[in-house]
């Protein structure tokens, strides 16, 4: 890896991170391979080739091609007949939604570990990458400014730098950190690192910045409500109804909130909107749990 990273003052006494940084910067950090289902997916589509061939391409993992059907019958598409194969459900989803669908589901065993801690760390991770993912989804379809379906796999991806700090912590020896220096670790460089794992995945600018920017509550970069806001706010309100003490600042300070004008989301109807959307985020989350 040729990317720096910026360092926090305080992150350069934890010992965590200094074992960390050096690996990084020697350019012995691992990096999850991007899905080759995905990859080759992604590739396809780009090379305009005919459906069927993006059809045979998803059908060789048996379990991304029964999520896609299992999305294309939810209450989210509602075909009007069930839709009971691959080539019918990439019909009916258009290949940018399945391009985005079949990357989200390739994504969920990126690492695995043994570790009972590293493993309680990965599965809080990917909980909540599914819950922001699908929030994102819920809001961008409400305010009308982002597509749905992008805004589902960039609250995916919002976190995904936590994974080669697991991974790393993975190869140590046990007693070799304590888990709160990676906690540390995680909430300062997962948005830097992240950012640089979607660089080399060669994934959109849009895309690739979400880690990063969506790592600052009060990040602004455009007038008008964007992708980074949508995930923002999935991520505000995922922390608010998720048990535990993370200290969030006011709604109504955030760039991200003002954007929506007299847009549907207030302070007072923001939670009664999710609780609204609920089935369709349970819908969502269901998609990705299993």
């Amino acid at each position: 890896m040729d990317n720096e990273l910026k360092i926090s003052e305080h992150l350069k006494d934890n010992p965590f991170f200094n074992r960390f940084y050096q690996h990084f910067v020697q350019g012995e950090l691992k990096i999850p391979s991007f899905p080759d289902v995905a990859l080759k997916t992604r590739k396809a589509i780009q090379e305009d080739c005919d459906t069927a061939d993006i059809v045979k391409i998803v059908n060789m993992d048996p379990v991304i091609s029964a999520k896609l059907i299992q999305v294309v019958n939810s209450p989210l598409y509602r075909p009007l007949n069930p839709i009971s194969n691959c080539l019918n459900a990439i019909n009916r989803l258009g290949l940018k939604t399945t391009r985005n669908l079949v990357i989200a589901f390739g994504m969920k065993n990126l690492i695995k570990s043994e570790n009972p801690l590293i493993k309680k760390q990965i599965q809080y991770n990917w909980l909540q990458s599914i819950k922001v993912s699908s929030i994102s989804h819920t809001l961008a379809q409400l305010t009308k400014k982002v597509d749905p379906d992008e805004a589902l796999l960039a609250g995916l991806l919002h976190n995904i730098g936590v994974l080669p700090i697991l991974t790393f912590a993975d190869s140590l020896p046990e007693g070799a950190y304590q888990p709160a220096d990676i906690d540390l670790c995680i909430n300062e460089i997962h948005g830097q690192v992240g950012s640089i794992i979607l660089e080399k995945w060669a994934f959109p600018d849009n895309l690739k910045r979400i880690p990063l920017q969506s790592a600052n509550w009060f990040t602004n970069t455009t007038e008008d409500l964007n992708l980074t806001d949508i995930v923002l706010l999935a991520k505000y309100h995922a922390f608010l109804t998720s048990p535990g003490n993370t200290e969030l600042p006011l709604i109504d300070t955030l760039p991200a909130f003002q954007k929506l004008g007299n847009q549907l989301l207030t302070p007072e109807l923001s939670l009664q909107i999710l609780h609204d959307a609920k089935q369709q985020i349970a819908e969502t989350m269901s998609f990705f749990s299993n």
